[in-house]
C-alpha cells in the first residue's frame, strides 16, 4: 500500500533538515594550511659581518720601511734620526742609502741586529708607530712623544728643501711690525702642515697681504698662518683634516711680496689668539739644527 503524497514529502524535508546539521556539526570547513614555523633569528654577527681577509681592519699591518719607501712615515724616521746625531740623513721623504746607514747606526746603538731595515720594532723603539691601511698606504699614527725636543707647537718645518730664516719678528715692516718668520725659498718648494690638525680657511686667489694663504687649526687650538704661497695642494678645502708633514702648497711670492724673492710668512697664534715670535719652534723642528 502506498504511502500518502504526504508522508513521502515529509520524510524528505526531515532527511534535508537531518542532513544540513550534520555538515554544519560532524563535518569542519577546511583549514587553512598550517603556518610554517618561524625562522632561527639571525644572529647579530650575520647583521653586522666582523671583519674578514677583505676587510681594511684586517688587512692592517705595522709598516716596515726599506730601501725604496717614501712618504710622511719616512719623514717622521728621517727627523728621528737627525735628532738622535745622524745629521748627514737629509728629511726628504725617500728612504735612500744614506737613510739606511743611519738606520743602521741607531740599530747597534740599541744593541739591535743592524740590517738597515726599520722594522715595526725599530720604529717602536724610535717613538714612531705606523699602520697600513687597505691598499697598501703608509700612515703615520704619529710619534708617541708628545713634541720634537725644543718645541711647545711645531711637530715639524714648515718648508722641505733648501731654505734660510732670521728671527725678524717684530722687525718694522710697511704695514706695522713684523707678526711672523719669512722662511726664504725657492718658487715652489713644499709647505708642509706643521701639526695634526684641520684647515681653518684659504684662499687660492690672489688677494690682498697675503696673497695665497693657509689658516691652519691643529688640535690643541693653536693656529698657524702661510702667507705668500705659490699654490696650495689640490683636495684641500676649510675643514680639511691634515697631518703633520703632509704637503699642503708651495713657497711663492704672492700678495704684497709680489715684486720681491719667494718665501713663506710663518705665523704661529698659541690657542687662537695673537701672533709671538716661531722663531724657538722653528729651531726645535729644523732638520738642519737637529743634534
Amino acid at each position: 500500500m502506498r504511502s500518502p503524497w504526504w508522508l513521502t514529502l515529509l520524510a524528505a524535508v526531515i532527511a534535508a533538515v537531518a542532513s544540513s546539521m550534520a555538515t554544519a556539526v560532524d563535518i569542519p570547513a577546511a583549514s587553512p594550511s598550517p603556518a610554517p614555523a618561524p625562522a632561527a633569528p639571525v644572529p647579530d654577527t650575520a647583521q653586522a659581518p666582523q671583519p674578514s681577509a677583505s676587510t681594511p681592519a684586517a688587512q692592517a699591518a705595522p709598516v716596515t720601511l726599506r730601501i725604496g719607501a717614501f712618504g710622511a712615515v719616512v719623514r717622521d724616521l728621517q727627523r728621528e734620526l737627525r735628532r738622535r746625531g745622524q745629521r748627514y740623513v737629509k728629511v726628504d721623504g725617500a728612504f735612500g742609502p744614506a737613510t739606511r746607514k743611519a738606520v743602521k747606526a741607531v740599530q747597534r746603538r740599541l744593541r739591535m741586529r743592524a740590517t738597515g731595515v726599520a722594522t715595526p720594532a725599530v720604529l717602536k723603539r724610535l717613538g714612531i708607530q705606523t699602520t697600513r691601511a687597505a691598499g697598501g698606504t703608509p700612515v703615520t699614527a704619529g710619534l708617541t712623544q708628545p713634541l720634537p725636543l725644543g718645541a711647545r707647537y711645531l711637530r715639524t718645518f714648515p718648508v722641505l728643501g733648501k731654505y734660510t730664516y732670521t728671527d725678524d719678528f717684530g722687525a718694522a715692516r710697511h704695514q706695522g711690525s713684523h707678526e711672523g718668520n719669512d722662511i726664504m725659498a725657492d718658487r715652489g718648494t713644499p709647505i708642509v702642515a706643521v701639526a695634526d690638525g684641520a684647515i681653518k680657511r684659504l684662499t687660492r686667489s690672489e688677494t690682498g697681504l697675503g696673497g695665497i694663504y693657509v689658516w691652519l687649526k691643529d688640535t690643541a687650538g693653536n693656529e698657524y698662518y702661510y702667507a705668500h704661497m705659490d699654490t696650495i695642494a689640490a683636495g684641500l678645502d676649510a675643514g680639511t683634516a691634515v697631518r703633520a708633514g703632509q704637503v699642503i702648497g708651495t713657497v711663492g711670492n704672492t700678495g704684497d711680496a709680489r715684486y720681491g724673492a719667494c718665501h713663506l710668512h710663518f705665523e704661529l697664534h698659541p690657542g687662537g689668539g695673537g701672533a709671538v715670535d716661531p722663531f724657538s719652534d722653528l729651531s726645535a723642528v729644523d732638520p738642519a739644527k737637529a743634534r
